[in-house]
């Protein structure tokens, strides 16, 4: 059991645990009404993910429902089923275990929805429910997934092999959906057949190795590279598998024809749409098929290095102000296989997309839903997930403020994780540069662009390592009062496994990547201060895009 700061938070550190733990699923449970509500935006999240998190509520004994009085934890209404209400939108089931209708049923039905259909589910559990027998437990029965007719299969892949001899260019784009539906080495085994470039959605990355001959980068539309957007736009048939699409990807002009591979669907460039026959069972017939694969020998490939913006590296600017780009050369050096690279709303989404992932690297961010403040804690839920590597995480200032709290449990639990706070003051994906900038030597390009500007996108300025460090104030009563430590968590309760520091200069982050090296059992809190428009060109044209909607 991990207790966390507050509901919210937990339910965040549930979704980071369920995408990166072998069950793919996570548990949090919360107390009645007050505990479930300020869970319900992360469960939302959760939603938008197809994650499989099972929320279990406490609830009034049984004998009170139906009763007309009020009671705790209530808005003052006298029905008891707002919260079930509530959450009915963002689960694939909310149910009440009930004495008079089976529980143990309704409780394996609500848990089978969860991992069949991988969605959230929220079960409420009366108080005194645990006062009355209940059938044996048995094994859960997962139900077959649900399968493609053979017939439409084979018309599928008629129809995918019509439009694929008639290409001269395609592009294979890989979108997070993919996780869910196909297996790696299958993911792999098709784009090979097809052996044409292949290109990420953004919240896809990681699941193409970035090492792999045919992996040419992430396209997000108007904001990609150059290089990206010459190559994905140029091409004459884009083969999508998992995409998903929304107004953040930001095509603007007339695309290729799209042959979409859904989870159960074909979807042709004219609509015409082939269900059921799902992205597995299709992929898999292609990978067999005599299609021809792409010759890529004379295609140039579009580079996604990390290069610093105002060409100086590390090595020779020591004792020059931190820049962004040295920051990501650094996250960059940290990489190892196993770690999970996790990047919060903000200019974090475009500065990690720029970081070449090393093999067996986990990436994970929140693009549709996007609630800032999400990473910290579902860094701390990767971590207990995949302890055999290390979460480091990019996060702004604003939204580290949204769920700062979470440290105190990373370190309580004596993480290793690495994080980045990226303290620029304020909200940088939404304010508009109106002035030069000019920091010694460091001339930061100039951009007029923004989401929507205003003095509410600027936030206090925080000692944020000094703040890591407070939270492992020494107890002024032995043990805690916790009679529940063993003894090796008594005798280091005073002595937590965490260093923090503040940098301001690229010296400063030398002598930090150096501690997070030697000292890799430690959580490394790492303030990184940078000139306020040392933004990246990513985020300035995504602002100016959605500043033009």
């Amino acid at each position: 059991m991990v207790g966390c700061c507050n509901e919210l938070n937990a339910g965040y550190a549930a979704d980071g645990y369920s995408r990166s733990s072998p069950a793919r699923a996570a548990v949090v449970f919360v107390t009645f009404m007050v505990g479930g509500l300020s869970l319900l935006n992360a469960i939302a999240g959760a939603y938008s993910e197809r994650l499989r998190v099972i929320v279990v509520s406490g609830a009034p004994p049984t004998d009170t429902f139906g009763q007309d009085c009020l009671i705790h934890h209530t808005t003052g209404l006298k029905e008891r089923d707002q919260a079930i209400r509530m959450f009915e939108h963002v689960t694939t089931a909310s149910v009440r275990l009930d004495l008079k209708a089976n529980p143990a049923s309704v409780l394996d039905q609500a848990l089978l929805r969860c991992l069949e259909n991988s969605l959230p589910v929220y079960i409420e559990l009366p108080a005194n429910l645990a006062e009355y027998s209940c059938d044996v437990p048995r094994p859960l029965i997962l139900s077959r997934p649900r399968g493609s007719l053979p017939s439409l299969v084979q018309d599928a892949l008629d129809l995918f092999t019509r439009y694929w001899r008639e290409a001269q260019s395609p592009v294979i784009l890989v979108g997070p959906l993919a996780r869910h539906g196909l297996t790696r080495d299958t993911l792999l085994s098709f784009i090979e057949k097809l052996g044409c470039p292949v290109f990420c959605q953004p919240d896809a990355k990681s699941l193409v190795p970035e090492e792999h001959p045919q992996f040419q980068g992430t396209f997000w539309g108007s904001i990609s590279d150059p290089a990206c957007i010459d190559v994905v736009m140029n091409s004459d048939l884009w083969v999508g598998i998992g995409t998903r699409s929304s107004d953040y990807n930001l095509v603007k002009r007339p695309t290729p024809p799209m042959l979409d591979l859904s989870p159960d669907h074909l979807r042709a460039p004219k609509g015409n749409l082939i269900s059921p026959a799902t992205m597995a069972d299709l992929s898999e017939r292609i990978v067999l098929s005599n299609l021809t694969g792409y010759c890529m020998e004379s295609h140039n490939s579009a580079s996604h290095e990390v290069t610093p913006s105002n060409g100086t590296s590390m090595e020779s600017s020591i004792s020059q102000p931190l820049t962004r780009a040295g920051i990501l050369k650094a996250i960059q050096s940290l990489l190892q296989p196993n770690d999970t690279l996790i990047a919060e709303t903000g200019d974090s989404w475009f500065n990690a997309q720029m970081i070449k992932l090393p093999p067996r690297v986990d990436y994970q961010m929140q693009l549709l839903y996007g609630s800032i403040g999400w990473s910290l804690p579902a860094a701390m839920g990767s971590q207990l997930a995949r302890p055999e590597g290390r979460s480091v995480l990019m996060i702004g200032d604003g939204s580290f403020q949204m769920t700062a709290q979470e440290l105190s449990t990373m370190i309580r639990l004596k993480m290793n994780s690495v994080i980045f706070i990226f303290n620029n003051m304020g909200y940088r994906i939404e304010v508009r540069v109106s002035r030069p900038a000019l920091d010694q030597q460091l001339i930061i390009r100039i951009y007029q662009s923004a989401i929507h500007d205003g003095p509410y996108n600027y936030v206090s300025n925080w000692n944020y390592a000094l703040f890591a460090e407070t939270l492992c104030n020494i107890s002024h009563s032995p043990g805690n009062g916790n009679n529940y430590l063993t003894d090796v968590e008594r005798r280091d309760q005073n002595n937590p496994a965490l260093f923090a520091m503040r940098i301001r200069t690229h010296d400063d982050l030398l002598l930090a990547v150096d501690r997070v090296l030697s000292e890799s059992n430690k959580l490394a809190v790492l303030e990184c201060c940078i000139h306020p428009w040392d933004i990246s060109e990513a985020l300035a044209r995504f602002g100016q895009a959605l500043g033009q909607k």
